[in-house]
């Protein structure tokens, strides 16, 4: 895929739009580090370098810590590239790469030298990052995080460029990839472990080039929402298995998950329905998600669908509307439908209705919504519904005045099956919804 011409683009409108806010706010400059790697403590090993989001939404410089963006009210857009002379590392050269020629670069060794080369700030400067990683300059008072400036980046991060979204669909195309090899490991009966490896096989992957940790369950531990164990032994019998599991191009990720099933017992056969019928209320509700919409009603309207698949599967004796309305849908799907897509696998600003920060926390009904705005045209999301056997969350069921609208004799029979989840990445657009994942990896 070629980003030259669609990065061109997405730097000259965030530069745009980021140098008018500096105008308006009397900021002379703005400096965003990349990050820099944590020591352990009381040791001489390093914490594995993450890229500061707020870099990285700029530019793909991704293994490199120490470095600086700065931009001014006008002008271009500068890098101080850290390469330090160092003779127990490999130290990574300058890339010359599409998005290189769209910044004044300059090459530095150390802070003494970065000082140096750094030209005079007459006015307020404001740097974001951790505060170890602020640069001490000669003659500059860094307004550390301001508050408002990360509102107006982590608002307008929510709706992606071309750029963003191209980033985004060939990473759902090359975890595609990985989903596949790791169903086919499951399905010839192998260890989470080694599904595992088989994912990262597919591409040659480490550890450290995933967005997140693998979520690779079997059987009982599908239930716990974010199991990341992988047991190396493998089991008499895998009868299920839910996979969540991602990509990154250009720091920009993939988020997704499938759920498979392997017993052909009959309680098997009603799980691998139940899957099924989550799967076709994922893509209708896709289907009508539109600009303007809510997320908070998608995600109740995401409920109710739950809720009639429960009832029709025999494992409550209600309708959707009246499971949502008793808070019984919601020990069965206790997340939120859905989040924000980027730079962050969970993006900023899901409950920031403005520029200025104004959050809109979600009801108190659906605590963990993640998303709770109004859709706009090019934001990426999550769509990510799940019906799943939480031991605490049925303990609780059970034990209150709604444990006579559940069937426990089916519910106790589904608890060896863990749970699903079903997650695609999706662009919202006024003329139809783009699912980049179905593209790469229909169910």
């Amino acid at each position: 895929m070629n980003f030259e011409l669609s990065y061109g683009s997405h730097l000259a409108t965030k530069l745009e739009r980021s140098q008018g806010y500096m105008q308006n706010a009397g900021l002379e400059a703005v400096m965003i580090g990349s990050g820099v790697q944590e020591p352990i403590f009381q040791d001489d090993y390093y914490h594995p370098y993450v890229v500061n989001p707020f870099f990285k939404e700029w530019l793909p410089l991704l293994q490199v810590p120490n470095c600086y963006l700065l931009i001014r009210q006008s002008g271009r857009p500068s890098l101080f590239f850290h390469k330090p002379l160092d003779i127990w590392h490999k130290v990574l050269a300058m890339p010359d790469d599409f998005w290189t020629a769209h910044f004044d670069i300059v090459e530095y060794a150390d802070a003494n030298q970065l000082n140096k080369l750094f030209s005079p700030i007459k006015g307020a400067a404001a740097f974001i990052g951790l505060p170890e990683a602020m640069p001490q300059i000669n003659g500059i008072e860094w307004q550390l995080n301001e508050p408002a400036l990360l509102n107006h980046f982590k608002f307008y991060r929510a709706c992606k460029s071309e750029y963003e979204q191209q980033c985004i669909e060939l990473a759902n195309q090359q975890a595609a990839k990985c989903h596949t090899a790791a169903k086919e490991a499951f399905m010839a009966g192998a260890s989470e472990f080694e599904i595992n490896q088989a994912y990262l096989g597919a591409l040659d992957l480490r550890e450290q080039d995933m967005p997140y940790g693998n979520i690779i369950a079997l059987n009982e531990n599908a239930a716990i929402l974010h199991y990341t164990h992988l047991q190396k032994q493998r089991l008499n019998h895998s009868r299920s298995f839910l996979i969540d599991a991602g990509f990154s191009v250009n720091g920009y990720a993939a988020d997704i998950s499938r759920t498979y099933c392997r017993e052909e017992s009959e309680i098997g056969v009603q799980f691998m329905r139940l899957i099924s019928e989550l799967d076709k209320a994922q893509l209708a509700l896709i289907d009508e998600l539109k600009p303007g919409m809510h997320y908070l009603d998608a995600h109740k309207d995401m409920h109710r669908r739950v809720g009639d698949i429960l009832q029709t599967a025999g494992i409550i004796n209600i309708d959707g509307e009246a499971a949502l309305a008793e808070g019984i849908t919601s020990k069965f799907l206790p997340h939120g439908l859905g989040h924000l897509l980027g730079v962050q696998v969970h993006d900023l600003g899901g409950w920031q209705q403005d520029e200025a920060g104004t959050n809109q926390e979600p009801p108190a009904s659906h605590p963990y919504l993640r998303l709770n705005r109004k859709l706009q045209s090019d934001m990426v999301i999550t769509v990510e519904p799940g019906i799943y056997f939480i031991e605490p969350l049925l303990a609780e069921l059970q034990a209150s005045s709604q444990s006579v609208c559940v069937n426990w004799q089916l519910v106790d029979a589904m608890r060896p099956f863990g749970g699903i989840r079903i997650e695609d990445n999706v662009a919202i657009k006024k003329a139809g919804n783009e699912n980049f994942t179905r593209k790469y990896l229909p169910h």
